[in-house]
């Protein structure tokens, strides 16, 4: 939905919305009573959330997490400011967690015409991120104001954020060693994940990892198994061993948990 707006009928809702993002709350101005569909030549471009780093934040179980967002804003008026948003759900409307900028932006001109603006999010369980439903991916809105007053609200733009829980993968744990030549090696390691709402790690069950070795201390890790972890976030598998190497776990993440690789144990074959 793009609105145009004198900032005048605005007044009270921005000043609504500035004072919830410096709060960091969950709520934004609405568009103003009869606000016209707009048809101004303001555009948003190149959105980026956390400097591009995959459009992903991962935070962690008990600590809050700052990350910029920012776009190219362009006005044949010029742009005088831009106010991000993040929601989680099926629309703006229905949303079930929001993320309100705090404080003021900050626009960079590159012309007269275009700025890059930037401002910071913050992620934080024990606030906007109490549910550990609301991982996966958030939506990503603008107003912006330009050089004449008039306000552009940009809500339907397919730009997007992935909030994902962090998650530890230790190191791995091969027994018996040392291990005499074509031995049963069993290897184990534990993976937790970020708890939102219990605000500690915990087990992180029945997700997939992967056993991977290498020979010697360099080179690339090769996959040995896929196994499962269990109701306690262990991954146990049992190999034959055959020559020195090194043996890990990796867990590729999904669309709600961060990827991850443990630290390898090297076993001296006998």
């Amino acid at each position: 939905m793009r609105i145009r707006a004198t900032v005048s009928a605005l007044a009270t809702a921005t000043a609504a919305a500035l004072s919830a993002a410096a709060l960091a709350v969950t709520a934004l101005a609405v568009p103003a009573v009869g606000a016209e569909q707009d048809d101004s030549p303001t555009t948003f471009r190149d959105i980026e959330v956390n400097e591009n780093r995959d459009y992903t934040v991962v935070v962690p179980a008990a600590r809050k997490v700052a990350f910029l967002v920012s776009a190219i804003v362009s006005d044949p008026d010029g742009v005088e400011s831009v106010t991000f948003e993040l929601w989680h759900g099926a629309s703006r409307e229905e949303a079930d967690g929001r993320m309100a900028q705090v404080g003021s932006d900050r626009c960079v001109k590159i012309n007269e015409a275009e700025s890059k603006c930037e401002a910071v999010m913050v992620a934080d369980p024990y606030h906007n991120l109490r549910s550990n439903a609301l991982a996966g991916v958030w939506t990503v809105g603008a107003v912006a104001v330009d050089g004449a007053g008039n306000v552009t609200r940009e809500y339907d733009e397919p730009w997007l954020a992935r909030i994902k829980r962090q998650t530890h993968l230790s190191q791995a744990d091969a027994t018996p060693e040392p291990v005499k030549k074509g031995q049963d090696l069993t290897v184990k390691a534990r993976m937790i994940v970020g708890s939102w709402e219990k605000h500690k790690d915990v087990p992180l069950i029945g997700h997939q990892v992967l056993l991977q070795f290498r020979k010697g201390t360099s080179g690339a890790f090769t996959t040995l198994k896929k196994v499962k972890t269990d109701r306690n976030g262990w991954a146990t598998a049992t190999v034959q061993a055959t020559v020195d190497g090194q043996y890990r776990y990796d867990f590729a993440g999904t669309s709600l948990t961060e990827a991850r690789s443990g630290r390898a144990d090297f076993v001296d074959v006998k």
